[in-house]
């Protein structure tokens, strides 16, 4: 930082008003901004209040011209150590302006041209306002040109300080930019396996959220069987076959309860969920558990889940569609279900025949007690109305998928949904998370529940980094980095603002070609005239 080589003018150093009695003068400090009063003579002083070292401006050195008194009640403490006298004074400087700090108040002496500083005592960016600071400036009055006759010009008017208020908006606060400050304020960071570095990289940009990239997982101790054909094919990226190394790692473990831990993948859309489950399928399948089952929302979804598995090389492995199939034991001759994948939805869960036999009966029939294969639930926040709000009736669906687990307790649990925890109240079906229960802080869900809801958002976020620390949690998304997004207003048209019903009837005599459609779906006394209301 560079002083400029001349003083400021006078107009830019607002001076304190002098005192009217006995030659001393008032000033303010520049430290803690009392009035002080110095005695005549004296041109250095030290504030009693903040202990600062300080000197007179140079306007009012000319009015210390009497010798300093020593005995004066009102004087402050002269400087007599020489080595206080040889120290610079850290008062006002004259080759700078005196500016006040937007946040403590302190006065700064900043040099000219300088617009951006920190604060020495504390130590926020500050910034030059020009735009107050051309307030402060007044225009000094024209100076007529000498006459031949030399007369004495009359002295200059001092500038009038601004009110405080004004000084003190002078040096405004900066705040830091986004982009200045590294990943402050960002909501997403860019996702890579941290601790893996099997397959190829993910096709495309994946993210993670900022809180849950605070936290790293655990170590990875799972060895893939499927490891050697997948690196060959290439069929899951990295972070996919990640995803296969901590489940499988997730489903060693047991609950305290004696079921086997469960898995929850939070991936949002196009991360590859249906992919992921078909190469746990078949991670499963070389080692000898060739039952599986898998829930879905829809049964189309059959396909896709038959696409998937082919993809990942596990074309030999069949799919079998629930709905297809009678209600008779799966294993049986006239069935012939003895291995594979059976795949069904959420409604077929908790459908029964005529003759009382339930789907949920024959599955665990065909799994039998000791089943320890996949159960997955694709898109499980269909079960989200297990704990309902007040007043409200769990739904069949919930119902059902607590009771599979409970009957199924040696069973791999996956739990697959992009939405599966936005409300506290819908994680009440994944007991095999571990949340609650038996060994955790909370007997019952509805304490844990009770805990989330007061902590809110925050104390969900702390859950899922939790979750995420212990193995138990991947949750990734597509990046929306370069994506454009505009919203554009669509105007209706008059024809489009019309009440279709009162159109109708008002031309029920004589009914246009466009509304024969609507006349047809409309009740008969619609079509013979208006209704009574």
């Amino acid at each position: 930082m560079t002083q400029p080589s001349a003083p400021p003018p006078l107009a830019t150093q607002p001076s304190p008003q002098p005192h009217s009695a006995g030659g001393s003068v008032q000033v303010r400090c520049a430290g803690c901004r009392m009035i002080l009063t110095v005695g005549p003579g004296i041109t250095e002083f030290v504030c009693p209040s903040c202990k600062m070292p300080q000197m007179l401006p140079p306007e009012l050195m000319k009015k210390a011209v009497a010798p300093p008194s020593h005995n004066n009640n009102n004087m402050l403490n002269k400087i007599t150590s020489p080595s206080q006298l040889q120290a610079p004074a850290h008062g006002v400087d004259p080759t700078k302006m005196q500016l006040p700090c937007a946040n403590c108040k302190a006065i700064l002496n900043v040099p000219h041209g300088l617009a951006r500083f920190q604060c020495p005592q504390c130590f926020i960016d500050l910034a030059v306002d020009l735009s107050k600071i051309k307030q402060l400036f007044h225009p000094l009055p024209a100076i007529p040109p000498p006459s031949r006759a030399l007369l004495p010009l009359p002295p200059l008017p001092l500038p009038v300080p601004p009110p405080p208020e004004e000084v003190n908006e002078v040096a405004i606060e900066v705040e830091r930019e986004e982009d200045e400050g590294g990943t402050v304020g960002e909501t997403f960071t860019d996702y890579r396996p941290t601790k893996l570095s099997i397959g190829p990289p993910h096709p495309d940009p994946i993210v993670e959220t900022s809180s849950l990239s605070a936290v790293q997982p655990p170590e990875p101790i799972y060895d893939l069987k499927t490891k050697d054909d997948l690196e060959s094919t290439r069929a899951l990226s990295c972070l996919q076959i990640e995803t296969l190394v901590y489940a499988c790692q997730r489903h060693l473990q047991h609950l305290p309860n004696g079921a086997r831990a469960g898995f929850f993948i939070g991936d949002g859309a196009g991360v590859g969920k249906g992919r992921t489950v078909a190469g746990l399928i078949w991670e499963n399948w070389r080692h000898a558990r060739r039952k599986a089952l898998w829930i879905s929302v829809g049964s189309d979804l059959k396909f896709d889940a038959r696409r998937d598995l082919d993809d990942v090389g596990a074309a030999h492995i069949e799919v079998h569609a629930l709905n297809k199939l009678p209600y008779s034991k799966l294993d049986s001759k006239s069935v012939g279900v003895r291995e594979g994948v059976v795949f069904l939805t959420y409604s077929s869960l908790i459908a029964s025949s005529e003759k009382g036999r339930s789907r949920l009966q024959q599955l665990v029939q065909w799994c039998g007690p000791e089943f320890d294969g996949l159960l997955i639930f694709d898109e499980c926040h269909k079960a989200k109305n297990l704990i309902p709000e007040a007043g409200s009736q769990p739904t069949r669906t919930g119902e059902a998928v607590l009771d599979i687990q409970a009957r199924l307790p040696g069973a791999r649990v996956i739990y697959c949904s992009a939405t599966g925890a936005s409300e506290p109240r819908n994680l009440g079906y994944m007991v095999r998370l571990g949340l609650w229960g038996d060994g955790t802080c909370f007997d019952v869900f509805q304490k844990f529940l009770g805990a989330l809801e007061k902590g809110g958002v925050g104390a969900l976020e702390l859950v899922a980094m939790d979750m995420k620390a212990r193995g138990m949690y991947v949750c990734r998304t597509l990046s929306y980095k370069g994506a454009e997004f505009e919203i554009v207003e669509a105007p209706l048209e008059p024809e489009m603002m019309i009440d279709p019903v009162l159109h109708v009837t008002r031309n029920a005599m004589n009914p246009p070609i466009l509304c024969t459609k609507i006349v047809e779906s409309l009740p008969l006394g619609f079509i013979n005239g208006p209704p009574v209301l």
